[in-house]
């Protein structure tokens, strides 16, 4: 004898694997988001100090050449590449130099708090 019920056991077998596998994918790449946001961040960071040491380094010059007065040292847009020279292009639109400091003026509210949080 042949038997004609079909109980729907794979079908349901089948939902639950899917269900399960979605759930680890959406898991996974959470988990690899987080990975290259911390990596933009360090990454982001790094420039930033590096920019304050050439800062630093530039109004060290100035100071032995024909001397440094903070309150008159501005620098924004291309002119950042003279005191700046390893600035990448995106960043000079995100950043000026005001009174001898590194101020972002980017509209990007992480790229602001990590400006911030780098100390020099």
């Amino acid at each position: 004898m042949v038997n004609n019920k079909k109980s729907g056991k794979s079908l349901i077998l089948l939902a639950i694997v899917i269900v399960v596998m979605s759930f680890a994918l959406y898991f996974v790449s959470r988990f690899f988001n987080q990975k290259m946001d911390k990596a933009t961040e360090e990454a982001f960071k790094l420039n930033v100090y590096e920019y304050n040491l050439e800062i630093e380094e530039y109004k060290t010059e100035l100071a032995q050449t024909i001397g440094y007065d903070e309150n008159s040292f501005y620098a924004y847009g291309v002119d950042l590449q003279n005191v700046i020279p390893n600035i990448i292009e995106t960043d000079m639109s995100k950043f000026k130099i005001e009174q001898g400091k590194l101020i972002y003026i980017g509209t990007d509210e992480n790229e602001r708090k990590w400006t911030n949080e780098v100390k020099i």
